[in-house]
């Protein structure tokens, strides 16, 4: 994986969130991402990695690539757990997974194939090369985006959330 290492990791910020956020708090939860990563941005961060799940990483994604024509030096890195971790999503899900990679600037693929734990490894990889994360955590004790908050913490990163 050394394709990563072109990015510094001082200028670089990774998503974490879950797959399901509440109707009524998307646009809370997209203006003030929107002006987290301005804020970051005139801080010199121009990296942001995206795990490419349903919900908040796509989510999150998106608002990246909105963002590009205002700010143009930002960067949006898809980092794909495994070959194909679309294939089994819906129609729809599949549609928005395949614009967004195709607008990404870089995605990374981290195995060929699914294998038990690859989502856990896509999301440190994410934490070990980035300062930072911007997160969408409720605060639970279960599942990645808790495994992901607790695991950048206990790393020192600095994280953002948005919940």
């Amino acid at each position: 994986m050394e394709m990563i290492n072109k990015y510094n990791i001082n200028e670089t910020v990774a998503f974490t969130g879950h797959r399901s956020i509440d109707p009524s708090k998307v646009q809370r939860v997209k203006q003030e991402l929107r002006a987290k990563v301005k804020a970051l941005y005139a801080q010199g961060v121009r990296y942001y990695l995206s795990g490419m799940a349903l919900g908040f990483d796509m989510l999150a994604a998106e608002e990246i690539l909105s963002l590009k024509a205002e700010l143009p030096s930002l960067k949006l890195i898809a980092i794909i757990p495994f070959d194909g971790q679309c294939n089994r999503w819906n129609y729809r899900d599949q549609g928005r997974y395949k614009r967004i990679l195709a607008a990404a600037d870089d995605s990374i693929v981290l195995s060929d194939g699914f294998f038990k734990g690859c989502y856990l490894k896509r999301n440190d990889f994410m934490i070990d090369h980035s300062c930072g994360l911007i997160a969408y955590y409720d605060g639970g004790y279960k599942g990645g985006t808790f495994y992901t908050f607790k695991n950048a913490k206990a790393k020192g990163k600095d994280i953002i959330n948005l919940f």
